[in-house]
């Protein structure tokens, strides 16, 4: 018998199920990765990331512990960078890596614990219990989780689900139920016959859990997305709708799941209110990338004319601090600060 699955079901298993993208060994890496993100260009981004991490933890009088949760940590890139380059919040520090996929917290944990700050660090599958002091982070999270699909119709809103069988998987649309149509009125209001947009109540969820753990601190996200629901409205589907293997952009999500990444831009009006906004270019900016990289852009523009080893070492350096704040490209992502207490 075939089975219908709403889109947001059928994204999970396609990419969490036991056959599954993620489970299959799907992940990031700047050569033999299925996708790139601003973690795995180099350690630019980790050394920014140390830095706001000690601004913040003056900011917040010092505590100790100092707690750094981080969502969806994959296989411990980031922290194992952000480690390497802290501060003085070090001593203070407990990190605490978040991993849906076994393996890859294992492989997480594994990686860490080898090192000398075993002690500091752990990985986890799901957000711990708070209250805590410290930031919760995470990137390039929140377009990977699940999201349901709505397509405007003459009749009103429709609800995108997905038949599938042993030889194919195709779309069936379905009356929406009233609860969606609200916040798909609400969100979309102007959507035109055949516009769809993503409820992305799953990344709402995540982040009122984030939001929650914390007595004081911050939470900090970073990713693509856009201000509005309705922007999204406004564009082709398969336009915010990707699907990405072996560096690739693919188009169909319902082809061949469980071998290519699902993403979704983040519509930043269906979280919880109250982040500051900025792109990932002037967060970046903010943080000292350019006193990060003045040093070695002197050195490149000393040695340009006949480079030694180490110049090109820096040009490398200058090379991913472009990629980062490419105005076209991770420049234009979107990081979101919320502040609580």
């Amino acid at each position: 018998m075939p089975e219908l699955l709403r889109f947001d079901a059928y994204m999970d298993e396609a990419l969490y199920g036991a056959s599954g993208f993620y489970v299959r060994g799907g992940h990031p890496g700047a050569r033999e990765g299925d996708f790139v993100t601003s973690v795995e260009l180099g350690s630019l981004f980790a050394r920014c990331l140390a830095g706001y991490l000690d601004r913040t933890w003056h900011e917040l009088g010092r505590p100790d512990p100092f707690v750094v949760v981080e969502g969806g940590a994959g296989r411990g890139t980031l922290c194992s960078d952000v480690l390497a380059h802290l501060g003085e919040c070090r001593d203070a520090l407990r990190y605490v890596m978040v991993e849906r996929v076994a393996a890859q917290c294992s492989e997480a944990q594994a990686r860490i614990g080898a090192g000398a700050v075993e002690q500091l660090v752990a990985a986890v599958p799901d957000l711990p219990s708070g209250p805590l002091v410290g930031v919760v982070l995470a990137n390039e999270l929140l377009d990977n989780l699940p999201f349901r699909v709505l397509e405007r119709s003459h009749d009103g809103w429709q609800e995108v689900h997905v038949q599938r069988s042993e030889s194919a998987a195709v779309e069936v649309l379905v009356a929406a139920g009233a609860d969606a149509v609200n916040m798909a009125a609400a969100l979309a209001p102007e959507a035109g016959v055949g516009a769809r947009i993503p409820l992305q109540l799953r990344a709402a969820v995540w982040m009122r859990r984030a939001l929650g753990l914390l007595s004081r601190g911050r939470v900090l996200i970073f990713d693509y997305g856009v201000h509005r629901t309705a922007e999204l409205a406004a564009r082709p589907p398969a336009d915010w709708l990707r699907t990405y293997r072996s560096q690739r952009r693919g188009h169909d999500p319902l082809r061949e799941p469980g071998t290519a990444d699902i993403t979704c831009e983040v519509a930043f009006d269906q979280l919880p209110p109250g982040a500051a906004l900025s792109s990932q270019a002037d967060w970046l900016s903010a943080a000292g990338i350019d006193t990060l990289t003045a040093g070695v852009r002197a050195m490149w523009d000393r040695s340009r004319a006949a480079p030694t080893a180490e110049a090109l070492a820096a040009r490398i350096l200058l090379d991913e601090a472009s990629v980062l704040t490419d105005p076209d490209g991770f420049g234009a992502f979107w990081v979101a600060e919320w502040r609580i207490g």
